[in-house]
Formats: C-alpha cells, structure tokens, sequence
C-alpha cells in the first residue's frame, strides 16, 4: 500500500513537471495532500512511537548501521558501497519508507545501508548539504556517486543503486 502511494506521489510530481494541465494539476495537489497528511500522522504519532520503543526494547537485528557523528567517518572508510538514509521521525515519507529500507538492506549483497536522524546529527547533515527529507546518498570508497530526494518504491530504490 505504502509503495503504490509513493509511486503515485513520485508520478504525479514528474507528470506535473513534464506538462500542465488539469488532470496533472489535480494529480500534482493530491500527491501534496497526501504528503501533508503522512507528516501529520509521523509528527503526532511520533510520541507515542517513541513511548513504544521505550517500553518494547526489543534487539535490534537490522542490517541497517545507524551513523552519528562519532562513527560516521570510520564507517564511511571501512565500506566500499553506503547507501545513507537521511531521515527524521516527524517526517512521514521517510516513515513510509521504513520498511523499505529495511527490506532492501536484508535483501542487498553489494552495499550497506545506513541511516543517519536529521534531528540528532546536525553537523552530518550541514556537511552532507541536505535540505529535505528523506534523502538518500550514494557513496562509493567514501566518495558520493548519487543522491536523490523524496520517497521511493524498492524497484526505484534499486535503479538508483544500480552504477549503471
């Protein structure tokens, strides 16, 4: 469901940008609704998300690295390929793409995926220069190849990991 969502913002943003006309105009205020309604949800639900977490301590078995500043340059030099997330938890298309992420670290054999919280890490994001979120980084031997901002399905996840 999530991703037939992000699908559908994702289209109607570059049909919106190719031509305007009514259905894309329409298409393109949808898309934005929808953006709106998922950060409202992500920024009221976020407490008790957290009172959860707090509470259910569960182990964390994730392949994803979380970055900070302490770790970020050790981590960065020690992995050929990172895929950095970039994300807050007010943000509701970066909370879409939770399981997204997820699913595509478990799944990749080439790269590693990290996550760095926009909210935690303010020199990490001053030096990577984001400015919205989610946004996503591509590095390679510690260099970066590729970003893109905005949510993505798995399949636009994996083009734009692919070098190609």
């Amino acid at each position: 469901m999530l991703e037939k969502i992000i699908k559908y913002q994702n289209n109607s943003e570059r049909n919106f940008e190719k031509e305007k006309n009514l259905k894309t105009i329409i298409n393109y205020i949808i898309a934005f609704i929808l953006f709106f309604i998922s950060t409202i949800i992500a920024a009221f639900t976020f407490p008790f998300r957290y009172i959860f977490k707090k509470i259910f301590k569960r182990i964390d078995v994730s392949n994803i690295i979380q970055l900070n500043e302490k770790n970020i340059d050790s981590i960065l030099s020690n992995e050929k390929m990172i895929l950095i997330d970039f994300w807050a938890e007010w943000c509701g298309p970066c909370m879409m793409m939770g399981a997204i992420i997820e699913k595509f670290a478990s799944g990749s054999k080439n790269i590693r995926v990290a996550k760095v919280n926009a909210d935690l890490n303010k020199k990490i994001i001053e030096k990577y220069q984001i400015r919205g979120l989610p946004q996503f980084v591509l590095i390679e031997n510690g260099e970066e190849i590729k970003r893109f901002a905005g949510a993505m399905t798995m399949n636009d996840l994996n083009k734009f990991c692919d070098k190609k």
